[in-house]
Protein backbone atom coordinates (compact mmCIF):
# COMPACT_ATOMS: atom_id res chain seq x y z
CA UNK A 1 0.00 0.00 0.00
CA UNK A 2 1.38 3.71 -1.05
CA UNK A 3 2.38 5.55 2.32
CA UNK A 4 0.61 8.48 0.68
CA UNK A 5 -2.18 7.19 -0.37
CA UNK A 6 -5.58 8.56 1.36
CA UNK A 7 -6.93 5.77 3.57
CA UNK A 8 -8.06 5.40 7.21
CA UNK A 9 -4.58 6.45 8.53
CA UNK A 10 -4.94 9.54 7.38
CA UNK A 11 -6.98 9.98 10.66
CA UNK A 12 -3.33 8.86 12.58
CA UNK A 13 -0.99 10.86 9.66
CA UNK A 14 -2.52 13.96 8.45
CA UNK A 15 -0.47 14.53 5.67
CA UNK A 16 -2.37 12.10 3.47
CA UNK A 17 -4.93 14.78 3.27
CA UNK A 18 -2.80 16.43 1.20
CA UNK A 19 -0.68 13.34 -0.37
CA UNK A 20 -3.53 11.47 -1.14
CA UNK A 21 -4.67 14.00 -3.98
CA UNK A 22 -0.74 13.84 -5.55
CA UNK A 23 -0.52 10.25 -5.60
CA UNK A 24 -1.90 8.13 -8.69
CA UNK A 25 -2.21 4.66 -10.15
CA UNK A 26 0.52 5.00 -12.63
CA UNK A 27 1.31 7.58 -15.17
CA UNK A 28 -1.44 7.81 -17.30
CA UNK A 29 -3.83 8.64 -14.51
CA UNK A 30 -1.23 11.74 -13.36
CA UNK A 31 -1.44 12.53 -16.76
CA UNK A 32 -5.13 12.67 -17.61
CA UNK A 33 -4.68 14.72 -14.40
CA UNK A 34 -2.90 16.99 -15.01
CA UNK A 35 -4.60 17.38 -18.20
CA UNK A 36 -7.76 18.00 -16.65
CA UNK A 37 -5.54 20.58 -14.81
CA UNK A 38 -4.29 22.68 -17.69
CA UNK A 39 -7.68 23.97 -19.30
CA UNK A 40 -9.14 26.11 -16.37
CA UNK A 41 -5.79 27.41 -15.25
CA UNK A 42 -4.86 28.53 -18.83
CA UNK A 43 -8.11 30.85 -19.25
CA UNK A 44 -7.21 32.29 -15.78
CA UNK A 45 -5.18 35.22 -14.99
CA UNK A 46 -1.63 34.49 -12.81
CA UNK A 47 -3.45 36.77 -10.12
CA UNK A 48 -6.32 34.60 -10.04
CA UNK A 49 -4.73 31.91 -10.54
CA UNK A 50 -2.16 31.68 -7.77
CA UNK A 51 -6.08 32.85 -5.49
CA UNK A 52 -7.50 29.56 -6.91
CA UNK A 53 -4.26 27.36 -6.19
CA UNK A 54 -4.44 28.02 -2.65
CA UNK A 55 -8.11 28.10 -2.42
CA UNK A 56 -7.20 23.87 -3.78
CA UNK A 57 -4.82 23.66 -0.61
CA UNK A 58 -7.70 24.55 1.44
CA UNK A 59 -10.03 21.79 -0.33
CA UNK A 60 -7.92 19.24 -0.58
CA UNK A 61 -7.94 18.08 2.97
CA UNK A 62 -11.80 18.99 3.29
CA UNK A 63 -12.24 16.86 0.04
CA UNK A 64 -9.93 14.08 1.85
CA UNK A 65 -12.19 14.12 4.92
CA UNK A 66 -15.48 13.68 2.96
CA UNK A 67 -14.14 10.79 1.12
CA UNK A 68 -12.49 9.05 4.21
CA UNK A 69 -16.32 8.62 5.10
CA UNK A 70 -17.55 6.23 2.21
CA UNK A 71 -13.92 5.03 1.97
CA UNK A 72 -13.60 1.90 4.21
CA UNK A 73 -10.62 -0.27 3.93
CA UNK A 74 -10.01 1.34 0.69
CA UNK A 75 -7.50 3.68 -0.45
CA UNK A 76 -8.08 7.38 -2.46
CA UNK A 77 -5.25 8.17 -5.31
CA UNK A 78 -5.10 10.74 -7.58
CA UNK A 79 -6.80 14.52 -8.16
CA UNK A 80 -9.78 14.60 -9.84
CA UNK A 81 -12.52 15.61 -6.99
CA UNK A 82 -9.93 18.48 -6.99
CA UNK A 83 -9.75 18.83 -10.69
CA UNK A 84 -13.46 19.13 -10.79
CA UNK A 85 -13.53 21.79 -7.65
CA UNK A 86 -11.07 23.95 -9.88
CA UNK A 87 -13.19 23.60 -13.12
CA UNK A 88 -16.05 24.59 -10.80
CA UNK A 89 -13.95 27.92 -9.33
CA UNK A 90 -12.85 28.85 -12.62
CA UNK A 91 -16.31 28.57 -14.76
CA UNK A 92 -18.21 30.69 -11.60
CA UNK A 93 -15.73 33.22 -12.12
CA UNK A 94 -15.64 33.28 -15.89
CA UNK A 95 -19.56 33.26 -15.82
CA UNK A 96 -18.99 36.50 -13.78
CA UNK A 97 -17.28 38.60 -16.20
CA UNK A 98 -19.43 39.47 -18.99
CA UNK A 99 -16.91 39.14 -21.66
CA UNK A 100 -16.17 35.22 -21.06
CA UNK A 101 -19.84 34.71 -19.22
CA UNK A 102 -20.03 31.99 -22.26
CA UNK A 103 -17.13 30.44 -21.86
CA UNK A 104 -18.12 29.96 -17.93
CA UNK A 105 -20.96 28.57 -18.13
CA UNK A 106 -19.57 25.60 -20.79
CA UNK A 107 -17.28 24.72 -18.64
CA UNK A 108 -20.11 24.38 -15.66
CA UNK A 109 -22.30 22.80 -18.20
CA UNK A 110 -19.96 20.34 -19.20
CA UNK A 111 -18.89 19.71 -15.62
CA UNK A 112 -22.43 18.90 -14.44
CA UNK A 113 -23.14 17.13 -17.72
CA UNK A 114 -19.93 14.68 -17.09
CA UNK A 115 -21.37 14.64 -13.25
CA UNK A 116 -24.88 13.40 -14.58
CA UNK A 117 -23.46 10.77 -16.95
CA UNK A 118 -21.34 9.66 -14.08
CA UNK A 119 -24.50 9.24 -11.49
CA UNK A 120 -26.57 7.85 -14.22
CA UNK A 121 -23.95 4.94 -15.16
CA UNK A 122 -22.69 4.61 -11.81
CA UNK A 123 -19.25 4.60 -12.85
CA UNK A 124 -17.05 7.28 -13.88
CA UNK A 125 -16.32 8.42 -17.45
CA UNK A 126 -12.99 7.80 -18.61
CA UNK A 127 -11.49 4.28 -20.07
CA UNK A 128 -9.43 3.55 -17.27
CA UNK A 129 -6.37 0.64 -17.17
CA UNK A 130 -6.30 -1.82 -15.35
CA UNK A 131 -5.90 -1.12 -11.51
CA UNK A 132 -7.01 2.34 -11.94
CA UNK A 133 -10.07 2.73 -9.78
CA UNK A 134 -12.78 5.45 -10.60
CA UNK A 135 -14.71 7.51 -7.39
CA UNK A 136 -17.39 9.72 -8.86
CA UNK A 137 -18.57 10.62 -5.61
CA UNK A 138 -15.10 12.20 -4.95
CA UNK A 139 -15.53 14.49 -8.31
CA UNK A 140 -19.03 15.17 -6.97
CA UNK A 141 -18.03 16.62 -3.85
CA UNK A 142 -15.23 18.12 -5.23
CA UNK A 143 -17.53 20.24 -7.51
CA UNK A 144 -19.64 21.39 -4.68
CA UNK A 145 -16.52 22.11 -2.69
CA UNK A 146 -15.20 24.11 -5.83
CA UNK A 147 -18.76 26.17 -6.34
CA UNK A 148 -18.91 26.95 -2.44
CA UNK A 149 -15.36 27.97 -2.70
CA UNK A 150 -15.94 30.41 -5.78
CA UNK A 151 -18.88 32.21 -4.72
CA UNK A 152 -17.38 35.61 -4.21
CA UNK A 153 -17.47 36.75 -1.01
CA UNK A 154 -20.02 39.99 -1.70
CA UNK A 155 -22.34 37.24 -2.05
CA UNK A 156 -21.23 35.18 1.00
CA UNK A 157 -21.81 38.03 3.23
CA UNK A 158 -24.87 38.98 1.45
CA UNK A 159 -26.93 35.47 2.22
CA UNK A 160 -25.01 35.44 6.12
CA UNK A 161 -27.77 38.26 7.08
CA UNK A 162 -25.38 40.88 6.30
CA UNK A 163 -26.32 44.34 5.07
CA UNK A 164 -25.96 44.59 1.21
CA UNK A 165 -24.52 47.91 0.47
CA UNK A 166 -26.82 50.30 -1.23
CA UNK A 167 -29.55 48.53 0.19
CA UNK A 168 -31.74 50.30 3.27
CA UNK A 169 -32.66 48.62 5.87
CA UNK A 170 -36.23 47.61 6.92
Amino acid sequence: MDPFALTAEALREPWRLWTGHLTHFGWEHALANALTFGVPLLLTSRQERARILLSLLAVAPLLSLVVLTGLGTGQYRGASGLACALWAMVSLRLAERQEATPYGLLMLGGLLLKLGAEAVLGTGCLVRPEGWQSLPAVQLWGTLLGLAFALPAKRRTRHAGLPCPGVKPL
